[in-house]
Parts: structure tokens; sequence; C-alpha cells
């Protein structure tokens, strides 16, 4: 009787082993689906940073361009500003002011 229990105590124990080796199994293929859908979330999100990271640059240019155009303006207009007389522009702010009475 002896032999007879060592066996099925040994059957037993490989099937508990058996049963502990499917769990573990079934566990990681579980965590390798949650894992696998969380890097395809983090590649989406990668994808939208880099199509962030495009608009802002496109962005960045517009408003580079914007600012080059108002300085140039302003550059030209006080180029402008520059070249006028004052005695000039008195004469047609004031009227009468070039001519003295006698």
């Amino acid at each position: 009787m002896n032999s007879k229990s060592s066996q099925a105590l040994l059957i037993i124990a490989a099937m508990v082993i058996a049963l502990l080796f499917v769990k573990l199994m079934f566990d990681m293929s579980s965590s390798m689906i949650e894992m696998t859908a969380h890097v395809g979330a983090m590649s989406r999100d990668v994808r939208e940073m880099n199509e962030s990271m495009r608009t802002m640059n496109d962005s960045m240019l517009g408003m580079e361009k914007s600012i080059n155009s108002m300085g140039q303006a302003f550059s030209q207009g006080s180029d402008q500003f520059q070249q006028w007389s004052p005695s000039g522009m008195m004469q047609q702010v004031v009227p009468g002011s070039g001519q003295r009475s006698r």
C-alpha cells in the first residue's frame, strides 16, 4: 500500500503542478494582451504628439513671418517718417503757419 499511496500522491502533485502551470500561462497571456493594448495606446499618443509638434512648428513659422512683416512695415514707416521735414508737417497741420502777416 505504501507504493500505491506514493503513486497517488505523485499523481496528485503532478496534477497540481500542471494546474499551476496552466494558471501561470493564462496569467501571462492576459498580461501580454494588456501590455499590447498599452503599447498601442502609447503609439497613438506619440503619433498625436508628433502631429501637435508639426502644427506648433507651422504656427511658429506663421508667427515668425507675421513678426517679420510687421518689422518691415515698421521700418518702412520709420524711413518715411524720417524723410518728412518737420516744417512741412507743421505747415500741413496748422493752416497759415507758413505765411507771415505784415
